[in-house]
C-alpha cells in the first residue's frame, strides 16, 4: 500500500517523506539548458532573431524568435514600469491654471459662422455667382 493513500489528515512531514522518492522533472522548455546564454546574448544586444539563428547554425537547435521572446517574458523578473505611475498631487497643482483654462474654453458656446453664399437664386433666372463674398 502507498504511504499516502490512507493518510487524510497526515502530518505535513510524512505527506512530503512520500514524495521524496519521486525523481525531480525534466525542464519543460528546451531552451532552459541554455538559460545563461540566452540572457548573455541578449544582454550583448543580440535580437531575438539573432539568438535563434546562432541556435541554429552552432547547436543545431531549431527555434522561433517568439519561442525565444516567450521563454525571457516568462522568466523575467516583473519590473515596476515607471510610465505608468500618476505624477505626484504637486504637480497636479500646478496645472491647475492650464485646466481652469480648458474648463473655461469647454464652457463657452461654440458659436457657428454661417458660410457666404457663392451664388444667388432668382426664380426663372439661371444660377449666377456673387461678386462680393456672398453678399447680394
Amino acid at each position: 500500500m502507498h504511504p499516502l493513500s490512507t493518510a487524510t489528515n497526515a502530518d505535513p512531514q510524512v505527506v512530503l517523506a512520500g514524495f521524496a522518492d519521486l525523481p525531480p522533472k525534466p525542464p519543460r522548455s528546451k531552451l532552459e539548458p541554455h538559460r545563461d546564454l540566452i540572457r548573455e546574448l541578449r544582454r550583448k544586444g543580440q535580437t531575438y532573431r539573432d539568438v535563434a539563428r546562432l541556435f541554429q547554425e552552432r547547436l543545431g537547435l531549431y527555434v522561433a524568435p517568439s519561442t525565444l521572446h516567450s521563454f525571457v517574458k516568462v522568466r523575467a523578473k516583473h519590473r515596476t514600469r515607471s510610465q505608468f505611475e500618476l505624477p505626484p498631487l504637486e504637480a497636479a497643482a500646478a496645472d491647475s491654471s492650464a485646466l481652469q483654462r480648458v474648463t473655461a474654453l469647454r464652457t463657452k458656446p461654440a458659436v457657428p459662422k454661417a458660410k457666404p453664399a457663392r451664388f444667388v437664386f432668382r426664380e426663372n433666372e439661371p444660377l449666377t455667382l456673387t461678386d462680393n463674398g456672398g453678399e447680394q
